[in-house]
Parts: structure tokens; sequence; C-alpha cells
């Protein structure tokens, strides 16, 4: 199996459609009578609100609402599953073990669980010549086959580039992967999928959400779920961050040039440091884009920063992503 080079992977992942496959995921199955009520125990998600065939975005918080981790939580109707990424597995897991109360299974199937992610406009399409049955909708879920594997397909949401997710054992990975190969669709590589997803501004824990954001800073406030009934770690801390305001908030920026500034680089507002490039790439579609923070009451879009590497320096100005939109 090989892997397009990235300029025409890129093409056909914004064009038609590319599929990519993640180096690690980590992936948690929940069951038991109590799966439910623990779920909502341990993160943001009001499981009341994902019925069966469903999957919703959430996070798992720590005790002063700063995130751990950005999680998937899928419904089926004998269990839920629950997906973060590889950076987050070890964490993840040790956090939910902790928290287990009631009668609550978790099982950590991280290495019997392989996933495809495959984007575009034509994602859809180019699947469903084999895929069957094909999730509808953005949030659907369905156990299906395709090519005599069996996968469970999850439609991909709008917060990001259409297409669909297809989840499998792991040992059958090579023979989905050879399957959609033979559709026409070519794999790229993580340059690819980081570029399309900071287009996108999906955030990733760890890059562009340090250590110290809660999602009030991170702007993932709708990934929390209000009033469903269940205490969840760091909900107090999170209800005192809104009263209270964040000191600073994540959003992007765009500038001239066909040149990134460097992660790391200081971001300036009216002369004064405020923080630093969290993450930046050079875009065929959007142009030089990235992310940083910027104090409260600054994140206006269109406000000008500056930003200085020790070697260069560039004007800059504030955009709230997406950079991109469906289709275009």
């Amino acid at each position: 199996m090989s892997e397009t080079a990235a300029p025409a992977g890129y093409d056909a992942m914004v064009s038609s459609a590319a599929a990519y496959t993640p180096a690690a995921h980590g992936q948690f199955e929940v069951s038991g009578p109590d799966a439910h009520a623990y779920v909502n125990r341990v993160c943001t998600v009001d499981i009341s609100r994902v019925p069966p065939g469903r999957f919703a975005d959430a996070l798992l918080l720590r005790d002063d609402a700063t995130i751990l981790a950005r999680v998937t939580v899928y419904r089926f109707d004998d269990l839920v599953m629950l997906l973060v990424d590889g950076d987050s597995r070890a964490a993840a897991w040790s956090y939910l073990v902790d928290r287990k109360r009631g009668n609550v299974r978790l099982r950590d199937i991280s290495d019997d669980v392989a996933v495809v992610a495959v984007r575009g406009p034509a994602a859809k399409g180019r699947l469903a010549t084999l895929l069957e049955p094909v999730p509808e909708s953005p949030g659907d879920l369905r156990r299906a086959r395709l090519a005599g594997v069996d996968v469970f397909a999850a439609r991909a949401t709008r917060l990001g580039p259409d297409g669909l997710d297809l989840y499998c054992r792991a040992r059958d990975v090579t023979s989905l992967r050879s399957a959609i190969e033979r559709l026409g669709v070519p794999f790229v590589g993580a340059d690819t999928w980081s570029l399309v997803r900071l287009e996108w501004g999906i955030l990733r824990i760890g890059t562009e959400v340090a250590a110290e954001d809660t999602p009030v800073e991170a702007g993932m406030e709708e990934l929390v779920a209000q009033g469903k009934g269940a205490p969840f770690p760091g909900e107090v801390a999170l209800a005192n961050r809104h009263r209270s305001g964040a000191l600073k908030v994540l959003i992007g920026f765009t500038t001239e040039g066909d040149t990134a500034p460097p992660v790391g680089s200081e971001v300036q507002v009216n002369n004064r440091t405020v923080d630093r490039v969290r993450s930046s790439a050079v875009s065929p579609r959007a142009g030089v884009i990235g992310i940083t923070a910027v104090p409260r009451g600054s994140d206006v879009a269109g406000t000008p920063i500056r930003i200085v590497a020790a070697d260069r320096e560039w004007d800059a100005t504030l955009k709230r992503p997406p950079f991109v939109e469906r289709g275009g």
C-alpha cells in the first residue's frame, strides 16, 4: 500500500476523496447496566441526547476544568465507545479507570480496532458502491460491511470536511485499505491530514490547546452539555471560569506571503507579546494560516497582530476558523 504524494493527495482530499489511516487512537468500550450513567459522569456529553446509532463530540476535563482530551462518544444499542487521539490514550485510560463506579465494564480496545478516515466531497459517493448500509446524515453511525469486511461507519459532522470514518478489526485493515484503493481513493500521509484539519480549525489538545486552557479559552464550550443533571469533573471550576471570563482566547490568523511563521514565534498585539504561534501552515486554499491566543477583547476578526521570529517578522490579521468552507 502506498501514500499519494502531498500535493496530489491534498488535491484529492479537497476536490474528490482521499483516505488517511491514523497511526494510533485511544478506543475504549463501555458496557454494563450503568454504562450511560458512567459516561455522563466522566465527560461533558449528555448521553440522553445521543440516541443509538449516533455519535457526538465532547471533552474529558480535569478537576480545574482544563482539557485532558477531546473525546468522540459513539452510542450503540448495547454499548458505548469512547475515542480519543493517540497522544491522549494513556492519560485518558487512567482518567476513566480512576472514575469507574457502579456496574460498568471498561475495555481498552485500541490495539484491536483500526480506523480509516475517508474525506472529501466525493467520499460518500465513492464508498456507497461497496458500503452497505451508508450513514446518510452527519453524526450517523451504522454497523455495515464494505467488500466483505465488517465495519462500523460514522458520517463526519459539519465541524470538518465531509466523509466517513470506517472502523474495523485491526487484522482486517489491510483488506479494507485495498478495497478503498480499488475505488480510486488514494491514501495520504499525516502531513496532509494535519493541514486539512488546521484549515477547518479542528484544535488538537497539547498543540493548539495548551495544558492551562479550559473550554472557555479554547472556544469549545459547545462541547459541554449544560444542565444535564450529572456532575462531571471540572464542572464547578468551569462555571467559575464562565463567571470570571477567559484572560486569553484561541483564534486563527492569516498573513500574506508563502512562508508560515514557525511554531513558537512571538505574537504581539499593540507591540506587547501576548502569546505564541501554536500551529501554522501554508494552505493552497487559504494561504498562510495559523492558531494563536490573544487577550479577551482583542479577539475581533480583522484585528492586526505582529508575529516575531528570530530572523523575520510578519504582519498578520486575526480570523475565526474555519479558514475554508465545505465544498470550497
